[in-house]
């Protein structure tokens, strides 16, 4: 194993370079091999600029759809990767810990609603918005939150143009490359891999060598988190069968003493609903 500091990188694909349709990020879809080239393209930039920056142990966590992206014959040692997508507990925030030295958010993107954002979403399409103490975060504020909750800061984003403006805001001189300017939902202006997956490997390298003094976003001590639904089956039967956390807007509230209690307790809420769905005709 090599010395030097351990980083965490979360991934997503629908923020990589090139990738402008979810025929690409998808499993199964027509494009989804062009799209895991170009997953495995940004993966392997970042992981040999951490590296070359003097990084000890990487820990990746494949968080895209069903968590099986990543071939472990992409890696070079000292990494490895959590796959499956298991979901987080308020006693495991994803498999960070509180000597990781930054998390690394890499392919990215917008929440839900963005104007102009290239494939915004939030998660998934059944989510609507998401605030925590009133702050409306996506997967780029949830990530940084958990790992506030254990004082690891957010220090380099990877995402398309309108994915790196939101962490900007929320992480002030966290650093990140885009990969794509966004141009719409489904449209971006998009670079060669040679040139993306240079600006990623040095920005990479740079987080340990020139670290952006980021510090780790913590919405405790305690954390009220609403969850916003769009109309459909999933937010019906959430509904009734969680009527109590329900309150007059139609929003679930969630609350707890950090991020990862709260985000694990919807977690448990969302999987119990999808066994009741899977179960009716």
């Amino acid at each position: 194993m090599r010395s030097g500091p351990r980083y965490m990188i979360r991934c997503d694909m629908e923020g990589v370079s090139g990738i402008v349709s979810y025929a690409q990020a998808e499993p199964g879809q027509s494009e989804y091999g062009f799209g895991l080239r170009q997953f495995r393209a940004d993966l392997r930039a970042c992981l040999d600029g951490l590296i070359a920056g003097g990084a000890g142990e990487i820990v990746v966590y494949d968080e895209h759809y069903y968590g099986r992206n990543i071939d472990p014959e992409w890696l070079p040692q000292g990494v490895s990767f959590i796959a499956g997508k298991p979901p987080y507990r308020a006693d495991w925030p994803g498999g960070l810990e509180a000597d990781f030295a930054g998390l690394v958010l890499l392919g990215f993107h917008s929440r839900y609603g963005t104007l102009g954002g290239l494939l915004h979403h939030t998660y998934e399409l059944d989510i609507r918005d998401l605030r925590l103490n009133g702050v409306s975060v996506g997967e780029i504020g949830m990530e940084t939150a958990i790992a506030g909750d254990l004082g690891v800061p957010l220090l380099l984003v990877t995402a398309d143009s309108a994915g790196c403006r939101e962490a900007e805001a929320l992480v002030r001189g966290v650093a990140v490359v885009a990969v794509k300017d966004a141009l719409g939902e489904t449209g971006g202006l998009c670079h060669p891999l040679t040139l993306t997956t240079a600006w990623i490997r040095e920005a990479a390298r740079a987080v340990v060598t020139q670290a952006p003094q980021t510090k780790p976003w913590f919405c405790g001590p305690e954390v009220t988190m609403e969850v916003s639904l769009n109309p459909g089956r999933y937010a019906t039967t959430l509904r009734r069968e969680h009527a109590a956390m329900v309150n007059a807007a139609g929003d679930m509230v969630l609350r707890g003493p950090t991020t990862t209690a709260v985000w694990a307790e919807y977690w448990q809420r969302k999987l119990h609903t999808q066994q009741i769905l899977a179960a009716t005709p």
